[in-house]
């Protein structure tokens, strides 16, 4: 009887434990997401490819352009990078064919020719600040590309 009055009670204390530490780490999830949103903290451009500057409606789909991502710890650096998003995945046509002006100046900088069932791009570059195609990825429900750039204030 004592051997089973000790069982049930270091089960007890072990669930107790257990439940304590589920409680507190939903508080502390809570918590912390509250923290992050009073401290507007962003998950940095060169993980999020940075603010969408310009949407081009296409009717079935779009395509997000977004600002050119130059940002280091402190200041910019010397390269970077632009991305172009084409959303919804599921209703791109099977080719891409589409100017970029990827510095906001009225000038195609870049033309990108994209097969949406292979995954593969040809980029054309118009401007000396268009180095390189960095890669093709498909992020959730869109399919984007990112060039690399020179910055033309470095």
């Amino acid at each position: 009887m004592a051997k089973l009055k000790s069982i049930l009670g270091y089960s007890a204390a072990a669930l107790s434990i257990l439940i304590m530490l589920v409680t507190i780490g939903a508080f502390i999830g809570n918590l912390g997401g509250a923290l992050i949103s009073a401290t507007g903290l962003v998950t940095s451009p060169n993980y999020s490819g940075g603010k969408v500057v310009q949407t081009i409606d296409h009717g079935a789909y779009q395509t997000e352009i977004h600002r050119p991502v130059f940002d280091a710890l402190i200041g910019e650096r010397r390269e970077g990078f632009i991305q172009v998003a084409w959303l919804p995945v599921d209703a791109l046509p099977a080719r891409i064919d589409e100017e970029i002006d990827a510095d906001a100046d009225g000038q195609a900088d870049f033309r990108i020719e994209l097969d949406t069932a292979t995954r593969r791009a040809t980029l054309t570059p118009y401007s000396p600040n268009v180095i390189e195609l960095e890669g093709v990825y498909q992020l959730g429900e869109t399919l984007a590309i990112r060039v690399d750039l020179k910055n033309p204030r470095k």
